[in-house]
This record gives C-alpha cells, sequence and structure tokens, in this order.
C-alpha cells in the first residue's frame, strides 16, 4: 500500500533523485538552487530576480551582539 501511496504523488522534491536542479523555477530565487544573492541576503533585504520581488530569507538579521546583551536590551 505504501508503494502505491508514493508512486501517486509523482514528481515531487523527493523524487528530484540528486538532481539539485530540479526544483528550479525562472524567476524565483527560492526554488531549488537559490540564486546567489538570495543566499547571502539579510532578512530585511529586498530582492529583485526576473519579475519577483521578494524578502530575504526568514530569520533575525544578523547581531554581533551576545545573548545575553539581546535579552538586557529585550527587557
Amino acid at each position: 500500500m505504501l508503494d502505491w501511496f508514493r508512486r501517486r504523488r509523482g514528481a515531487s522534491a523527493a523524487r528530484q533523485e540528486g538532481d539539485v536542479h530540479a526544483l528550479d523555477r525562472e524567476g524565483d530565487p527560492r526554488g531549488g538552487v537559490q540564486s546567489p544573492e538570495y543566499r547571502v541576503a539579510q532578512p530585511d533585504d529586498v530582492l529583485q530576480e526576473g519579475e519577483t520581488t521578494m524578502s530575504g530569507p526568514g530569520g533575525a538579521p544578523a547581531d554581533d551582539s551576545t545573548p545575553d546583551e539581546r535579552r538586557e536590551r529585550d527587557r
């Protein structure tokens, strides 16, 4: 039964079988192999590739402070 379920889904990320470009989407820096600009962008950066405009990847912007300094600042 599990084999039937897996075949039903067709082509998916799990089926890329080592092809890193299987999920590439033209004009979308997030799909498949990410563009170099998207990889090094900060979360508050705005990126444009082709017709697509988006924010950088999620997460907190890089900060040189220690966790204790951030906790103190947030109190």
